[in-house]
């Protein structure tokens, strides 16, 4: 799994920490992640992964 640090943020919120982690190894790139959405939201989470990686599959020169 690849590492991740928290800059700013709570610490009990591991979302785009982990965000990061997936795409990061997806790409077997270095991924930066700012992410500010409710946690409670977990459909709202799964939408905005799901975009990502399907701009990602659309626009690899973006990546």
């Amino acid at each position: 799994m690849p590492l991740s640090s928290l800059v700013m943020g709570d610490t009990s919120d591991t979302t785009a920490s982990s965000l990061a982690q997936r795409l990061s190894k997806k790409t077997k790139k270095q991924v930066f992640v700012s992410y500010n959405l409710p946690m409670a939201d977990s459909n709202l989470t799964l939408l905005v992964e799901n975009t990502i990686k399907k701009e990602m599959e659309l626009h690899p020169d973006k990546f």
